[in-house]
């Protein structure tokens, strides 16, 4: 091998070295090769950062949601006020068929 010295082929005690003296001056030689913060691109732009037809297509929509979950409110109470209805309306005309029934049991048999 020929004769090279130490520090120029690197090495343990080269490496050593080198960084306890970017520690001592206060760099630090490993973020060297690091790459820039990137730039935002959108700092000197102007426009607004959203889109107005998209915001209202947005409150448009959560509208037309609300109104939905407010009809299907009310169907359901409709649909509950229906089925008690209807039930009542049976009870009554079971009832009514019943007295009826006993009415004419009593009449033909004389109890």
């Amino acid at each position: 091998m020929p004769d090279v010295p130490r520090h120029v082929l690197g090495g343990p005690a080269d490496e050593s070295a080198r960084s306890l003296s970017s520690l001592k001056s206060g760099r630090a030689d490993y973020t060297s090769g690091m790459a820039e913060p990137a730039t935002d691109s959108r700092a000197g732009d102007d426009g607004p950062l959203f889109d107005p037809v998209a915001v209202d297509r947005a409150y448009l929509q959560e509208r037309a949601r609300r109104r939905a979950r407010i009809e299907r409110s009310r169907a359901q109470r409709r649909a509950s006020l229906r089925f008690w209805l209807v039930v009542l309306g049976l009870l009554a005309v079971g009832v009514l068929l019943t007295l009826t029934t006993w009415r004419e049991v009593e009449r033909l048999f004389g109890l």
